[in-house]
Formats: structure tokens, sequence, C-alpha cells
């Protein structure tokens, strides 16, 4: 069978799509030796190709050169539907990890729908997504041959919104790489530190700087700690939809000499980062899974994450669960684990336990079923 992936992601600046993408592609094509895979993707000259996965013999990267995707995008929105065959030839069956199924003429697809975020809570999303998204998500989950979700609370979301049936929609969770998330030496964490100018023991966000992330109310948080003297707070993260709420936040708090602001933290930084803070607050108003917290138990990190949508699926028995409009939940779980060392102790067992449920391995075994089911 020749399998077509949406590749389009993975040459946008990383974020959780483009992480389960690589993730998700990297598996499938370490495992699959019975299809072949082209990876589809827009790119003008002179860039340089995608070399992400190496050169394999089960799959090719598939380029078109000459039509830039944002004339494909926005034709598409406009309802000019040029199918993909028209690029790319032919394929049996195409997985598109981003929302939306793209037109083609022939073969079978697959979508994955990380979230209904879009449809339940707009107001912490920007409005041309919302527009683009409430527009092209239903009919994309409607044509599909099968739908996939990345947390059984996405497929509950899905199957309620949009009365997809349940048969018609699988979870394949997003995997944890135990190669790069793992507790890191001393020196590594040192190393960080003195990278990021972090001083002190801190507390850490790592993610993007945005209302739907619920980071205000870190910041709120941590200025009513009793001990906040002793501690750093380290948002981590490119500045995202609405973030300056989050800057005037601080400047209210009068908290400007002890809030660092990192920026984009680059892939090779992002374990050592996790692995040398305290706590990792993840108190997020809606996920469709919540990677990071994940990551964080993974690095041995004690992690406060909500106790609604996905998170407390994801972060199982290994996570102290908050209120997320409850700063003083926050607050108080914060100084729980900042006190006790036994708790910080029993919270990093349970969540190196917990990370150990999420392989890419696992859930590109999932995916490849999924394919071989729709191939007869």
């Amino acid at each position: 069978m020749k399998i077509a992936i949406d590749a389009q992601t993975l040459l946008e600046p990383s974020a959780g799509i483009t992480y389960y993408t690589k993730g998700i592609t990297e598996g499938i094509l370490k495992l699959d030796r019975d299809n072949f895979y082209d990876l589809l993707l827009f790119r003008i000259f002179p860039k340089k190709p995608l070399r992400m996965f190496g050169d394999g013999g089960n799959f090719a990267y598939r380029y078109q050169r000459f039509f830039p995707y944002k004339f494909f995008y926005k034709s598409h929105k406009l309802g000019v539907d040029i199918p993909l065959e028209l690029f790319f030839g032919r394929h049996d069956l195409y997985l598109f990890p981003n929302f939306v199924v793209y037109p083609h003429r022939k073969g079978k697809s697959v979508v994955v729908v990380h979230d209904l975020t879009f449809e339940k809570v707009p107001q912490y999303v920007a409005q041309r997504n919302v527009d683009f998204l409430k527009e092209f998500v239903p009919p994309s989950v409607a044509k599909a041959d099968h739908v996939v979700v990345n947390s059984e609370f996405t497929k509950q979301d899905l199957v309620n919104t949009y009365r997809v049936p349940a048969e018609k929609v699988t979870v394949v969770y997003p995997g944890v790489d135990e190669k790069v998330f793992y507790p890191r030496s001393e020196e590594d964490k040192t190393e960080v530190r003195k990278k990021y100018g972090i001083k002190k023991p801190f507390i850490l966000y790592l993610g993007t700087l945005e209302p739907r992330k619920n980071v205000s109310s870190i910041l709120k948080a941590y200025a009513g700690l009793k001990d906040k003297k002793e501690f750093d707070l380290v948002l981590a993260g490119k500045t995202g939809w609405l973030s300056e709420e989050i800057f005037r936040t601080v400047k209210d708090l009068e908290l400007l000499e002890s809030v660092i602001f990192t920026g984009y933290i680059p892939d090779e930084d992002r374990p050592k980062l996790l692995s040398a803070a305290e706590v990792f607050a993840y108190p997020s108003f809606f996920e469709g899974f919540g990677m990071p917290a994940v990551e964080a138990q993974a690095c041995g990190t004690p992690v406060i994450a909500s106790d609604t949508t996905s998170l407390p699926e994801a972060v199982g028995e290994g996570a102290i669960l908050v209120d997320p409009r409850s700063v003083d939940e926050i607050k108080e779980a914060l100084e729980k684990i900042l006190a006790s060392e036994e708790l910080r102790t029993r919270l990093k067992e349970k969540g190196l336990e917990n990370s150990r449920r999420f392989r890419w391995e696992e859930s590109a075994k999932k995916l490849i079923g999924i394919f071989n089911r729709l191939k007869g």
C-alpha cells in the first residue's frame, strides 16, 4: 500500500502538533516494512530539503517546488479544491495529522484531531483559527475513513460534539522519547541554570505563553508563597496569542526581579530544564493531552496539573491535581511540594512510572494497524 503523510507541519516552528507528527511519523517509518510512505511537502526552492528521518527504503520525501503552500492553503479556504494528486500523484491512503483532510480524488484518509479547543473554549484561540477550524474540521471528520485523537477525553468530546460513531475514532497517545526525556545529571542541570541565568531553586512552566495555559494564575500563586524569595519562577517558551496579559501581571504583582522569561527553549535544553526544576506547574484550562506535564514526569520532576479535560488521564497518579480557576489550590500545591522532600520523592517515582505508559513505538503500532484495516 502506498501511503501519503501530510508532513507540512514538520516545516513549522516546533509546537505540540509538530512534535506529535514527528514522533508518530518516525515510529511508523521504523516499524512498517510492508507499506511505502511518501512525506508530502510544499517547499519552494532554494530551501534545503528536509532530512529529519534520514533516508530509508520504505519512504521518500515528495516535494512540490513550484506551488507555494500558502496558495494551496488559501485556495482550500476559498473553496477552490485542488486535489493533492495534481502535485504528488496517486496514493492508496492519506494521513492528515493536523485536523483537516485536504482534497484528494482517490484513496482513503485518516485525520488526527488533537482537541476541540476551538469549539469548547474559543476565547482561548485566535479568531482566525477558530473560524478556519469550525469550518473545516466537521467536514474533515465526516469525510475521513477514520479519525485519530490523542486522549479518551478528546474522543468523547468528538463523539458528543459531532455525533461521530465511536467505532470510527481511535485514541493514539503521544509518546515520550525515553532517549531524550530522562532525569539529567547534576552537570546538565548546572549547565542549563547557568545558560538561562537561574540562580535559585525554581518553579517551572514550559509551553507557549498564552491565556489557555493559565500562566497568570501561576504568577498569582507564586506571588502568594510565604517563602517565594527562596525560589525563582521560570516561564519558558515562546510568546503566543495575547501574551501581553502575562507581562502585565508580572508588573502588577511586582515580580520583575523574581520571574525569568527564557523565550523559546531549543529541544536539547528542554529535558535539562525540566530535570533541574523543583516543581513543574501546568494548570492549563484546556488540553487535548498535555505532553509537557508527562515529559516533566519522565525527567523526574514533581508535577502540578489541572484536574480538568485530558490532564488527569495524561498524568495519572503522578501529579497533584488542582482546579485551574483556584489560585489558592495552585499555591497550596506548590507549598506542599516545596516543603516536603518525602512528597517530592513520591511524586517523582509515580511520575516516572506513569510516563512509561507513553511510547512512540506503541502509538505507531496502533496507527499502522488502522492503515492495514482500511486497506481491506
